[in-house]
């Protein structure tokens, strides 16, 4: 049985009471793996950063790895945490430690392109966006919003097949999610997988478990690569990977 078979389904980890954070801890031929698991925030102030940056310290890794794509290397810990939050601060740490970082997840172009072969492009297209704007809205410290999605619409249009604009986004929303589009007001809860009331809250259990066995082959390729890995991803795919990690581990 390949160890993607041991990642949670969302029932399972529906059934879980854990903390925020949730660290995972594994090992393997001397080899470290340290997955931090929490909240997505940007504000300095929320003591997580503190414990990100303490548990970096005390594993001392040799390679880091974080979610999403691969922000700027921000040389001000609050600027790196206000405008990219967890992979920001893993970004800045690491710069200054002179280690090597990469992205565990799988590349917005392949997503898109992964999300297509089983969804209508006006539904692959409405998460993907939606998605992008939540993550931009959570930001203290935001980038040019006109040039930011500029270049995320530059890299999935190709995957989607489609010449993307915001008239065209405003179609599929409406006709996707049945309201308007009001784009400063997007929030996670449109693609919270937990829930059930929209069509983007469904897609999202597609994606994250592609994301989560992507998570899976890099986390592992990682150890076997680096004598001290560390990476920060989201609670849940911290939880829903635990398992499988063992069972990789164990193999």
């Amino acid at each position: 049985m390949p160890p993607s078979r041991h990642i949670l389904s969302f029932a399972e980890y529906a059934a879980i009471r854990h903390p925020t954070p949730y660290v995972v801890e594994v090992a393997r031929d001397g080899a470290r793996l340290l997955l931090f698991g929490g909240r997505h925030s940007s504000q300095p102030a929320d003591p997580m950063f503190d414990q990100i940056e303490a548990a970096f310290a005390k594993l001392s890794p040799a390679f880091a790895l974080h979610e999403g794509t691969p922000p700027a290397v921000e040389l001000d810990r609050e600027i790196a945490i206000r405008r990219h939050g967890e992979a920001g601060l893993v970004r800045h740490l690491a710069a200054r430690a002179g280690i090597e970082t990469a992205s565990m997840d799988i590349a917005l172009e392949e997503e898109a392109r992964l999300l297509r072969r089983e969804l209508p492009q006006g539904e692959a297209l409405v998460y993907l966006v939606v998605r992008q704007l939540a993550s931009y809205n959570r930001k203290t410290a935001r980038m040019d919003f006109d040039g930011y999605f500029a270049d995320f619409f530059a890299r999935i249009a190709p995957s989607l097949e489609l010449s993307i604009d915001w008239p065209l986004i405003e179609k599929e929303h409406l006709r996707v999610l049945g309201r308007p589009l009001a784009a400063r007001r997007v929030t996670a809860i449109e693609t919270d997988p937990m829930r059930d009331e929209l069509p983007t809250q469904r897609i999202s259990r597609l994606s994250n478990r592609l994301r989560d066995e992507h998570m899976l082959g890099r986390l592992i390729a990682a150890l076997d690569e680096h004598q001290h890995v560390f990476a920060t991803v989201g609670v849940s795919h911290a939880v829903m990977l635990e398992p499988a990690l063992r069972a990789a581990i164990e193999k």
